[in-house]
């Protein structure tokens, strides 16, 4: 195996773990978050899975990750809901296949999103952004 091979196997782990980390402690927090915020507390869940599927994408594409490596970061994303999948079965005695395949599916675009954000080329960002370019 390459080094970049390596090194992308290893960011995509982190990943994977860092927003199965984020899910668990959203998950474990969401019932004071439903004391407190009340009928605004149906979002919460939802939340937590964005912002456990972008830490994952962006821990997975840590800087100078190669454009072509974007993918890294939905597979990522993917692995954060598969390893807490046992957790939410063993609580909720189930899950029912349209929250898997919805929350599958946001991980797999909020990953694409923040891997291909993370990934496109500096240079052309720069050039883009800045004032008087024509």
């Amino acid at each position: 195996m390459s080094s970049h091979r390596a090194a992308g196997f290893t960011a995509v782990m982190r990943g994977g773990f860092r927003g199965f980390g984020v899910l668990l402690v959203g998950g474990l927090v969401e019932p004071a978050a439903d004391r407190l915020l009340g009928v605004v507390a149906v979002g919460w869940l939802p939340l937590v899975a964005v912002v456990a599927f972008t830490a994952a994408g962006i821990v997975a594409t840590p800087a100078g990750t190669p454009p072509g490596s974007w993918r890294q970061a939905p597979v990522a994303a993917i692995m954060s809901y598969a390893l807490i999948l046992p957790l939410v079965q063993a609580g909720a005695g189930s899950v029912p296949l349209v929250q898997l395949g919805l929350t599958t599916l946001t991980a797999v675009l909020v990953g694409a999103v923040v891997g291909l954000v993370r990934t496109f080329p500096r240079h052309v960002r720069d050039e883009e952004m800045s004032p008087g370019t024509a």
